[in-house]
């Protein structure tokens, strides 16, 4: 797929930020000219034709700053304050926040720069581009649903993301974004999400791979066999198993680690897909961390997702094709109006183990309901967060406890259609329009005035000893799945998920002991440097890493016992 919509912007881009100036300096030469009758030198000429550009933009960003503050103080409210760097052009701060984002530990760079101002929301100028950055939730509750018809997701995420993810639900704005969450909605009904039988059939797959490794004393990266286990039920929930897809294959997915970790390797022709999947969410988060000046420059000749996304649509095409076939067949046979039993053919109709002692305290919960064998179902688990013995699930507290040290987007956006005013509970800011704010979820649900002291350590009981009451009256201190009205419509269905895995795992596992440093590929370790930081990066086992979702560079390696009980 030829993407036009960087390159365009690109173009136009460039063409708003040299032709006003040029524009304005050849009429000013001219007027000039006429005036004086004499010719500017050559060498003059081109020294002012390169350095009035800057100049223009300088002083139009000190008119617009004024302009702003004057906007600011009629409302009675304060404008963002403003991170500036030490260099010219903030080019050090541009070089700092770059790096900080695609290399060092997830929300970090975020954290040093709010603290460093001594704010909660603070601004970037880059390259005369307004980045808002903030880990205030009220803030993040004011853009995603008290203040949600003020923002969008933006064409900054958009262009960035259109080539891989195209124009679907995770770019689309206004009315596109309502028709799309619409369409996918009733397919995450309870009735849909509810049936079990698909977690069952392949988490008994990975229980007899982690039995085998555990049988040979090997350990085990439990990252890529989680993952593997999501694609292989994720594709048999949206598409349908390879009896009605030939394309898919029966055998489970196989999952190989690398440095990176989270590679998969496939009998069929998954492999291509889910490499392409996999390179495809690296390539935009690049595009993400980086100014948007850079990236598009750099890719104008040579877009590196057209091969991905060609991967990918090489490999869903036939699969929707199916499912148009087996529509017309309804059709055909007349029944239309029967219901669809997979995601892509109710797309097609409406288009057409870090801490030992709350491990045990969920193995014993799930032990009470459950014994060695008996298989979880929607109705019983979902009882498990009402258990009066245990006040509330632990499996549920761990699973949260985990979302809220490593949510799943760490660092999410969106930008202001206009001017409009965010409350909080100090000053009210002023916004102008066409800025875009970064809130960091991984921040937020570290904050220690919001979650504690050890808001940085790994502790499920803050989920089940009465402090979960503070975040049920405050949710937007928790929000590893976005919330409002774009909130995720798979919440649930991953819940169920792993749920399910967990208490499988633990029926017939007693202990898991984290073995990094021995088994992990050596380069994907923690930096040294991790060890002399603030937060949880100082105590850090394992290497996050962002790439559009939070993922463990080099796995997560495990040694496992099974259970004697």
């Amino acid at each position: 797929m030829f993407d036009r919509r960087y390159r365009i912007w690109l173009i136009k881009y460039l063409a708003g930020i040299f032709l006003p100036p040029i524009a304005l300096l050849f009429v000013c030469l001219k007027a000039l000219k006429a005036i004086h009758k004499e010719d500017i030198p050559r060498l003059i000429l081109i020294a002012l034709y390169v350095v009035f550009p800057i100049i223009y933009w300088n002083v139009t960003g000190w008119i617009t700053e004024w302009q702003d503050g004057i906007n600011a103080r009629k409302l009675g409210v304060k404008s963002i304050p403003l991170i500036k760097g030490k260099r010219f052009g903030n080019m050090d701060l541009v070089a700092r926040y770059t790096k900080g984002i695609t290399e060092g530990y997830p929300g970090e760079i975020i954290n040093e720069l709010l603290d460093e101002a001594g704010v909660d929301t603070a601004r970037l100028c880059l390259f005369g581009v307004d980045r808002v950055i903030t880990r205030d939730h009220d803030v993040v509750k004011f853009i995603l649903s008290t203040g949600f018809n003020e923002f969008e997701i933006g064409d900054a995420v958009a262009t960035r993301l259109e080539s891989f993810f195209g124009k679907g639900i995770f770019v689309a704005d206004g009315e596109a974004a309502k028709m799309h969450r619409a369409m996918a909605r009733p397919y995450f009904a309870r009735d849909r999400i509810s049936d079990y039988t698909t977690f069952h059939k392949h988490c008994e797959t990975i229980l007899d791979i982690l039995r085998k490794n555990v049988s040979a004393n090997e350990p085990t990266d439990v990252q890529d066999l989680f993952m593997t286990f999501s694609f292989d039920t994720a594709i048999e929930f949206l598409f349908g198993p390879p009896t009605l897809n030939p394309s898919i294959s029966d055998s489970p997915t196989q999952s190989v680690p690398t440095s990176l970790g989270a590679k998969f390797e496939n009998v069929a022709n998954a492999t291509t897909f889910l490499k392409a999947f996999e390179q495809g969410k690296a390539n935009s988060q690049m595009r993400l961390g980086k100014p948007q000046l850079f990236w598009a420059a750099e890719q104008f000749f040579n877009d590196p997702q057209a091969e991905v996304s060609k991967s990918v649509s090489e490999y869903l095409e036939p699969l929707v094709r199916a499912a148009i076939a087996r529509k017309e067949c309804r059709i055909a046979s007349g029944k239309e109006d029967g219901p669809e039993k997979l995601f892509v053919d109710h797309l097609v109709n409406s288009t057409s183990a870090t801490s030992p002692t709350a491990m045990a305290r969920a193995r014993d919960e799930v032990l009470l309901h459950y014994g060695r064998t008996d298989i979880p179902t929607y109705d019983n688990l979902k009882h498990l967060k009402y258990n009066p013995n245990f006040a509330s699930s632990t499996v549920r507290a761990v699973l949260n406890e985990s979302l809220r040290l490593f949510p799943i987007a760490p660092v999410n956006s969106r930008q202001s259609k206009g001017r409009t005013v965010i409350p909080t509970r100090g000053d009210p800011l002023y916004v102008p329009r066409q800025w875009q704010f970064l809130y960091s979820a991984i921040s937020i649900q570290k904050r220690k005035d919001l979650w504690g002291e050890d808001a940085d350590e790994f502790n499920p009981s803050r989920w089940v000893d009465g402090r979960e009451k503070e975040m049920a009256s405050d949710p937007f201190r928790f929000i590893p799945f976005n919330a409002g009205p774009r909130i995720c419509l798979g919440q649930q269905f991953a819940y169920n998920e792993a749920s399910f895995v967990l208490v499988r795992l633990l029926q017939q596992f007693e202990s898991f002991t984290l073995v990094q440093a021995e088994a992990a590929p050596k380069s994907s370790l923690p930096p040294k440097e991790w060890k002399s930081g603030s937060g949880r990066q100082a105590m850090e086992l394992i290497t996050p890493v962002m790439s559009m979702t939070l993922f463990a560079k080099g796995g997560v390696w495990l040694q496992m016992e099974l259970a004697t009980d």
